[in-house]
């Protein structure tokens, strides 16, 4: 009978898989976060928290594997025994995060993003910023403040019809929010704010987006006013 494999294959042999993994886990430890495919995140996840943990121990066989295995240590080693450790000094593993970003254009490969927890400033994650982002959308489709209603989903039974399959999707909807409720005070707690102060960071990203739909719907109104007055087109602000 088959064992169950130690790790993933990722469609490689052994030598081009262990030169890719050495290659994202020094550019992981180097930059702090970047973009890969979901299959890669998770099995650089694993070797990440490792990297990390012999740079926590710091003892001279600890550096030397880490040598060993990273390219540019110069640069790295320093970041694991010196700012990494005393980073997660008291965290004893879960150093990484894997975030889903969608999928990739062409093969439709799913992608995410890989960082490595800011236990010091956690609204600089990746995270943080894309649950601000979501708030953001929903505030401007809603025209009013979110984070309150965010945190406290209701349901009324009584405005739903009484119909089964109607009452299950209601519900279904319900705990969505729930979960996502949740979501949202996991990430206040981590990086200790409010509710007042996250919707602060709700507004400033809305305001942002607001910004940007509003420049590029000038662009596409200069754009149109020069395919239709070619000569000295008015510069429309």
């Amino acid at each position: 009978m088959h064992g169950a494999s130690a790790h993933r294959k990722l469609n490689m042999n052994s030598a081009l898989r262990r030169q890719v993994l050495r290659n994202l886990t020094t550019d992981l430890i180097k930059y702090g976060r970047l973009e890969t495919t979901v299959p890669r995140a998770k099995e650089l996840r694993r070797l990440a928290d490792k990297m990390i943990t012999l740079g926590k121990r710091g003892t001279v066989h600890d550096r030397n594997q880490i040598q060993a295995y990273l390219y540019q240590p110069k640069t790295v080693v320093p970041l694991l025994m010196d700012t990494y450790a005393k980073r997660f000094a008291d965290r004893p593993g879960g150093f990484t995060r894997v975030v889903p970003i969608g999928h990739r254009k062409g093969d439709h490969a799913p992608m995410a993003m890989i960082e490595i927890l800011n236990t010091e400033t956690p609204e600089a994650e990746v995270s943080f910023s894309y649950l601000v982002r979501s708030l953001a959308n929903m505030q401007i489709k809603e025209g009013s403040k979110i984070v309150d209603r965010a945190l406290n989903p209701a349901f009324d039974a009584k405005a739903v019809p009484p119909v089964q399959r109607m009452f299950k999707r209601a519900l279904d909807e319900h705990k969505a929010k729930e979960k996502f409720a949740m979501k949202i005070k996991k990430a206040m707690r981590n990086a200790h704010l409010s509710a007042e102060q996250l919707q602060e960071y709700v507004d400033k990203d809305v305001k942002h987006v607001m910004e940007l739909d509003a420049n590029e719907q000038s662009k596409k109104i200069n754009e149109y006013v020069k395919e239709i007055w070619p000569e000295n087109a008015p510069n429309l602000k």
